[in-house]
């Protein structure tokens, strides 16, 4: 069977990809700071060059696995949101999908913190953290609007306002999983998210 010939634009697209997995794999194993550019390209395959040819730095590097592992967690969200058309079950979900995720993706806690620190002593690349996490307020906005039904449960807060609460709350509760492990209460996550999302059916539930 003859291999199809990739194209420019082709070769191109799977050479990135090949860098950002073993950015990936990298990073995992030596952090930010320990994975130089060299090391990252030597576990590629390829010349330092190459890299610089799609990335202009290991910060711009980090930040498109950033954005990859975001639109990943977005897809599911948007998944969730097809498959479960109220808040209930939507709560529901988005709790088991927490706890499954803090146990499978702890190399990325660590690499989020990590880069955080970096990003909060560094202007340009906290700026373009910025609009990574913009990026991401936006599209859990149009989630929730999508959501939103007639008999909201007392929400006062606008789908912006929960989006930006929603990510506080994920990346908040996931580092003190990682720190606290088992102390933390079970399903504490889907918890608090039923209180931000149906208010007036929690307080109906205590009458």
């Amino acid at each position: 069977m003859i291999r199809k010939r990739l194209t420019h634009a082709e070769r191109k697209q799977e050479t990135r990809k090949i860098l950002l997995e073993s950015a990936a794999e990298t990073f995992a194993k030596l952090g930010f700071h320990g994975a130089s550019v060299d090391k990252i390209a030597e576990y590629a395959g390829f010349t330092k060059g190459a890299i610089y040819t799609h990335f202009k730095s290991k910060e711009e590097l980090f930040l498109a696995l950033l954005e990859q592992q975001i639109q990943s967690h977005l897809n599911t969200i948007h998944q969730i949101i097809d498959e479960e058309k109220s808040y209930e079950h939507f709560i529901e979900k988005m709790g088991h999908y927490f706890d499954l995720d803090k146990q499978n993706n702890q190399a990325w806690s660590i690499l989020n913190m990590e880069f955080l620190l970096y990003a909060m002593r560094d202007e340009s690349v906290r700026q373009k953290w910025t609009q990574v996490i913009l990026g991401s307020v936006d599209h859990i906005s149009k989630v929730i609007k999508k959501m939103r039904l007639d008999d909201e449960q007392g929400v006062e807060l606008s789908a912006e306002e929960l989006a930006w609460t929603i990510l506080s709350l994920e990346n908040g509760m996931g580092i003190f999983h990682f720190i606290a492990g088992s102390k933390v209460p079970n399903n504490l996550y889907g918890k608090a998210l039923q209180n931000i999302l149906q208010p007036t059916r929690n307080q109906d539930s205590q009458l």
